[in-house]
């Protein structure tokens, strides 16, 4: 294994990766809560931006495939983060860092409100401590165009209901709203996070793309 110099620590301390990585250390050691979600909302953000980046080979992931994905980069950042963990159900995603918890569930191209009710009235959080307040709603949308606006649909209908919600000043395509948990009566709050993946190019070369699929798959019969 490479040692690490003071002049490497010194040389590199600067990188945006490394102070990340220091961070996520102090904060398992001796941050608050508040520290751990805010980090771990910015781990998310970046794996969600790399998942947009390459839609064109998602779209054929089913949401586990794709919650997997999250789960898995935020293990190699050094989160316990877990699928199906038992926390009052088969939730999604589990997160750990320390001695504090985060759960999520993830939905595909719909079912929303499903999502919202597992996470408030079946799951607890992780640690069974109440005082882990936060969790999130990963949103897929694959088949679905003008992520945004489907976001603002169901912006809408949270606010319908008495929810307050409040832009989230560093993703477009993530909110924050207030609620009570079914179980405690405590304050939970929720980030829901849209994952833009639809991929319908329509430039010539798509076209012709099309077509050749097209020409290699004729439909039976013809």
């Amino acid at each position: 294994m490479t040692s690490i110099s003071l002049q490497d620590f010194e040389r590199y301390s600067s990188k945006k990766a490394v102070q990340a990585s220091f961070r996520r250390v102090k904060i398992s050691e001796e941050g608050s809560y508040e520290e751990f979600v805010d980090q771990l909302y910015d781990d998310i953000d970046q794996l969600i931006y790399r998942m947009q980046g390459g839609r064109e080979v998602r779209q054929a992931d089913s949401e586990d495939r794709l919650s997997s994905e999250v789960l898995g980069g935020l293990s190699i950042l050094g989160y316990d983060a877990i699928a199906d963990g038992k926390t009052g159900g088969h939730v999604d995603l589990t997160v750990k860092m320390g001695e504090f918890s985060w759960i999520g569930e993830a939905k595909k191209d719909g079912n929303f409100h499903e999502g919202f009710l597992q996470l408030t009235s079946r799951y607890v959080p992780a640690s069974g401590n109440f005082a882990h307040n936060q969790g999130g709603l990963i949103f897929y949308l694959i088949a679905t165009p003008d992520a945004r606006s489907k976001l603002g649909v169901w912006r809408d209908d949270l606010t319908s209901k008495g929810h307050a919600c409040e832009d989230c000043k560093r993703n477009q395509l993530a909110f924050y709203s207030d609620h009570k948990l079914e179980s405690s009566g405590t304050a939970f709050k929720i980030r829901t996070m849209g994952v833009a993946l639809y991929h319908k190019p329509r430039d010539k070369s798509a076209r012709n793309s099309a077509a050749k699929k097209a020409a290699k798959n004729p439909v039976a019969g013809k």
